[in-house]
Parts: C-alpha cells; sequence; structure tokens
C-alpha cells in the first residue's frame, strides 16, 4: 500500500503556532479586565480575544492530535482502491477530484481544507486535510491523484 503522509514537522508548527495566538488572545482578555486601560482599548481587546480565541483555537484542536499521532497517513491506495481509514473506495468509481481550500464560514469559523472525490452515483467523499499539507504539496498530491484516477480508474471488461 501506499500513502500520502504530512510531515510531523508541519503539524506541530501549526499546533505551537496556534497555541501562541490563542495565548496572545488570553492576554488580551487578561489586558482588559485586569490592567488599567481607556474604554477603547478594552473593546478592541475584549473584541479580539472573542474573534483569536475561536479561530486560533480551532486549529490547536485539530493540529496538536495529529502533531502527537504517530501514523502521519491521510490516505492510504493501491491499485484498486484508495482509502481515509474510514472509507474505501475503488478506483472505478470515482469521476474526478478537486480541493476546496480554506475559507472563513459563518461566525468567523476557519473552514478546513479538503480533497473533494466526486463518484460516478454522484456522491462526493470529501477528506480533510486539516492544513497540514503545504500549498506545493497539495499541487504534488493532486497531480498524483489525478494520475492514478486516470491509470487505475478505467473499468475492466
Amino acid at each position: 500500500m501506499n500513502a500520502i503522509s504530512y510531515r510531523k514537522s508541519v503539524a506541530w508548527g501549526k499546533a505551537l503556532g496556534s497555541l501562541l495566538f490563542v495565548l496572545a488572545c488570553l492576554f488580551l482578555l487578561y489586558a482588559a479586565f485586569f490592567m488599567d486601560t481607556s474604554f477603547i482599548r478594552k473593546f478592541f481587546c475584549i473584541t479580539s480575544a472573542i474573534i483569536g480565541i475561536p479561530f486560533f483555537g480551532e486549529y490547536l484542536v485539530v493540529s496538536l492530535p495529529k502533531a502527537l499521532k504517530s501514523d502521519t497517513q491521510l490516505l492510504t491506495y493501491d491499485q484498486n482502491s484508495i482509502s481515509d481509514g474510514t472509507r474505501t473506495v475503488a478506483w472505478t468509481e470515482i469521476t474526478s477530484i478537486s480541493y476546496s481550500g480554506p475559507s472563513i464560514r459563518k461566525w468567523l469559523l476557519p473552514k478546513l481544507p479538503v480533497l473533494m472525490f466526486h463518484l460516478k452515483n454522484r456522491e462526493t467523499w470529501t477528506v480533510n486535510t486539516y492544513y497540514l499539507l503545504t500549498d506545493t504539496e497539495i499541487h504534488s498530491v493532486m497531480k498524483r491523484l489525478r494520475g492514478l484516477i486516470s491509470r487505475n480508474g478505467k473499468e475492466m471488461k
């Protein structure tokens, strides 16, 4: 079985960066309530913390378990199928693949980037990348998966 994996250094970097920003937001709350500041500074500190904690906290919650995990595989595949550990799909069932990058949802919560496999039954199978692949790695993965779909996705007669 071949695998598409992430680097633990990327996971640790994103987890520690997120932790740093969450701690900065907590310091802003501390500054707003326990330091002698003007009303406008209190307002901006509280607002920044309210926006920052859920935004960076979700990254921390997602990336820290991935950094601690010993298995770094996002996908495994062979010549017959591809799997994310919970679902296995045959190459012949996949019509195309696309990538949905990160974005911001309602209430300023981040939307994780996903690989979207479009299946013949008009279903879409999504696989989270959890921000653990760099842009270069995503382009490489997309190129590899498209090649695998075109090579292995032909139905056997």
